[in-house]
């Protein structure tokens, strides 16, 4: 009996490990199971989850860096602008890295790449606690974690907009919530690490706290779309080669990091134009909330907890996104969830300098966060309607990049006002005011363009493809005798 189960057991073994190895080798080529069309459920949710965790470690540290405002500025012996480049080389690099990184998505899959970022995050920090100037502080904290978090963000957004689609809005905020988590729970955490354990010693914990991104990353399971497929190119069809469609987007060639079909799309170009604005200001913004309250006299504790409050609001607002999007879907409805919690954003921060007690500032950041939990989740989520499921990795790369070049000047900029008023509330000013343009842009450009429903009816526009009502989207093969035959979307917001 012992010898028959001895050898059922060697039997077995190399079964075993022929499977471990098939998979190795699945995981390798970033292959999956395949779906007709994204499952909208199942696995997706742990994904979602695993996403949430990610954004929360990646962006709840960033939007937190305000608490350590103060003490670099004692340590390092820096002023407000020199020392607002550590946020603003961070948020630039991480979104100047975004079409690297989406062209590493498409190669390498969500998973390798999100753990990759977790480990540059991670040394970063660790980096960080080394520091002997602020100058360090720009290559550690700026550099390494800046391309660490733009490898993490771009993987974790790419794989839930894989796993959903008529529910994509709800998912990507629900994924979004987890820098409002971070944001809250992190501010009063860093501000107690720093109390016992000093600048330095806080930079070590967080470095290990930022390892988990590794392990929520290991749920990232990838998954092939049928439209995904690319089609042969025309001189492959003539000369009869019987090259085989390649079925996902991930195994493409990444040789180009930017696809350039992306600018030909006019409302993809709209929404980098607004993002652009919006990003000189909004990161800026949260940055300088506890600053400014300790300069009118609040003290640390009390400040640290309006970005608590801010992150707590920040949740009902894209969790109401969510939900907003789910119920009947539509690009116009998503359009419009775009548009007007901006302007309410902007006119926010534009009252923010009437604030001069702590209960006034605590209402404002409720409302700041409301609005921008509003307006975020449709950041990513609108991607789709304008290029489309399989271009999203490029897409959201490509803006990034953009938008990175207006956070590498946002900060130091507000940072300098300050220097010269000696007073947060014209920074504060300026920055409300760009966010409102930043609305009003997109709110013009889509009305020219016909796009939201006011100058001509939409009634054709919304017309379902045949089998593809949640997705209303039209497709048309653009010919070019020289190029491959590809497929591009049309907005039909």
């Amino acid at each position: 009996m012992t010898t028959h189960t001895t050898a059922g057991a060697v039997r077995r073994q190399p079964l075993l490990l022929e499977k471990v190895k098939a998979r190795m080798k699945d995981c390798a080529r970033n292959e999956g199971p395949e779906y007709d069309r994204a499952p909208d459920g199942g696995w997706g949710w742990v994904v979602v989850f695993a996403a949430l965790c990610n954004l929360g470690f990646m962006y709840g540290t960033v939007r937190s860096l305000g608490v350590f405002f103060v003490p670099m500025m004692e340590t390092f012996g820096t002023n407000a602008g020199t020392t607002s480049w550590v946020v603003s080389t961070v948020m630039g690099c991480s979104f100047a890295c975004g079409p690297v990184s989406g062209a590493l998505v498409r190669k390498f899959g969500s998973r390798p790449v999100a753990m990759t970022g977790g480990v540059l995050v991670c040394l970063g920090y660790l980096l960080s606690s080394f520091a002997t100037t602020i100058y360090h502080v720009y290559v550690t904290v700026g550099l390494v974690v800046g391309v660490g978090t733009s490898l993490t963000h771009v993987a974790s957004t790419s794989i839930v907009g894989r796993y959903f689609d008529r529910r994509r809005g709800l998912a990507n905020s629900m994924a979004l919530m987890g820098t409002c988590v971070g944001s809250f729970a992190l501010p009063p955490l860093f501000q107690l690490l720093i109390n016992e354990y000093g600048m330095r010693g806080s930079f070590i914990i967080i470095a290990g706290l930022e390892l988990h991104v590794c392990a929520f990353s290991s749920f990232f399971r990838p998954i092939r779309l049928k439209g995904d497929s690319v089609k042969r190119t025309r001189v492959e069809e003539e000369e009869g080669n019987p090259s085989e469609d390649v079925h996902t987007a991930s195994r493409t060639c990444c040789c180009n990091i930017i696809d350039k079909s992306l600018f030909r799309v006019p409302a993809f170009l709209v929404h980098i134009g607004s993002m652009m604005l919006f990003t000189f200001s909004f990161p800026t913004l949260i940055f300088f909330i506890v600053p400014r309250a300790r300069s009118i006299g609040i003290e640390e504790y009390s400040a640290a907890f309006l970005l608590s409050v801010n992150a707590i609001t920040d949740v009902i607002g894209r969790l109401s996104s969510g939900l907003i999007m789910s119920y009947r879907p539509s690009p116009l409805k998503r359009l419009w969830l775009a548009v007007i919690p901006t302007l309410f954003l902007g006119v926010t921060s534009l009252v923010f300098p009437l604030a001069t007690t702590y209960t006034l500032m605590l209402v404002l950041c409720v409302f700041f966060g409301l609005f921008s939990g509003l307006y975020v989740p449709t950041i990513v989520t609108l991607i789709p309607d304008f290029v489309g499921i399989a271009k999203l990795p490029q897409a959201l790369g490509t803006m990034l990049m953009f938008n990175g070049v207006m956070s590498l000047i946002g900060s130091p900029a507000v940072g300098w006002l300050f220097d010269i008023t000696g007073n947060y509330n014209v920074s504060f000013l300026l920055c409300g005011g760009v966010i409102v343009t930043s609305g009003l842009f997109r709110l013009t450009a889509h009305c020219i363009m016909g796009d939201m429903g006011l100058c001509r009816s939409t009634a054709e526009r919304t017309q379902p493809v045949a089998h593809e009502a949640e997705q209303k989207t039209l497709l048309k093969t653009a010919d070019f005798p020289h190029e491959p035959v590809v497929i591009e979307v049309e907005t039909t917001v």
